[in-house]
């Protein structure tokens, strides 16, 4: 059985997505700190780790991290907005990753600055697909979506251009006002199921991505058990997060 841990190794990002959940205002561990904890994850028998924030790329030492949780027999993905993933960058941690996941909601540049990914985020984007195309990496590509509002009406121009490229998986979230920025601006983004499923149904017809799967507010409390910046163990239940431990000091197999 995979046992998965989903990493959320900074608070800090580079974008500032209005709609976003992530937990703000953590505190960075140390490098020595975060190694501790990737030992004991490893001690633990995680088999894989979903690194992520924030954006997880903001850590210089991030790259050494990944290289050690590789030769230890780990299954890396990052989850990444991809505004730090330079081509440089992509050369040196690709062999040490089994997926890059993307994060992308528009092909829009108005949406995309809207939404607060920024003006040029879907060129960034293209540049990455593109090179990593162009390289011939044996990676998978994923992406992630988040549908809302803003973007309900356009995810479909969103599909056509993922459809040019070998996109291995498309992980599509309903928006979620689970905490932080997504309560405080959920009248603007919030949608109903009804419209969230008649959109991915339309998706599906149109897209060449074999592997589609979707996010509800359920969702996030049967498959995540997170590790927060600070270190903390947090699971989600009946809406709200719950500290259940910290991974400096606790061992995992009883979450995992």
């Amino acid at each position: 059985m995979t046992k998965e841990i989903c990493w959320n190794i900074t608070a800090l990002c580079n974008q500032s997505c209005k709609y976003c959940h992530r937990f703000l205002n953590l505190k960075n561990l140390s490098y020595e700190e975060n190694l501790k904890i990737l030992y004991n994850l490893i001690d633990s028998g995680v088999d894989h780790i979903t690194w992520t924030g924030g954006e997880a790329l903001m850590l210089d030492y991030l790259d050494d991290l990944l290289k050690i949780s590789y030769d230890k027999g780990i299954k890396n993905k990052l989850i990444t907005n991809g505004r730090l993933l330079t081509r440089n960058r992509i050369d040196k941690i690709y062999k040490y990753l089994d997926n890059i996941t993307l994060s992308i909601d528009s092909i829009d540049n108005v949406i995309n600055e809207a939404l607060g990914r920024g003006k040029y985020h879907f060129k960034e984007i293209q540049s990455i697909l593109e090179y990593i195309t162009e390289k011939k990496y044996d990676i998978k590509i994923s992406i992630n979506t988040v549908i809302c509002k803003l973007n309900l009406h356009d995810v479909c121009s969103l599909s056509n251009f993922l459809n040019i490229y070998n996109i291995w998986s498309w992980r599509i979230f309903k928006f979620m006002p689970l905490r932080e920025k997504a309560i405080t601006n959920k009248e603007i983004f919030d949608i109903s199921m009804d419209e969230f499923s008649k959109i991915v149904n339309e998706i599906r017809k149109k897209s060449l991505i074999q592997n589609i799967d979707t996010r509800v507010e359920e969702d996030m409390e049967k498959k995540y058990v997170l590790i927060l910046a600070n270190g903390d163990i947090v699971i989600t239940n009946q809406g709200k997060d719950e500290k259940v431990g910290n991974a400096l000091i606790d061992r995992m197999e009883k979450y995992i």
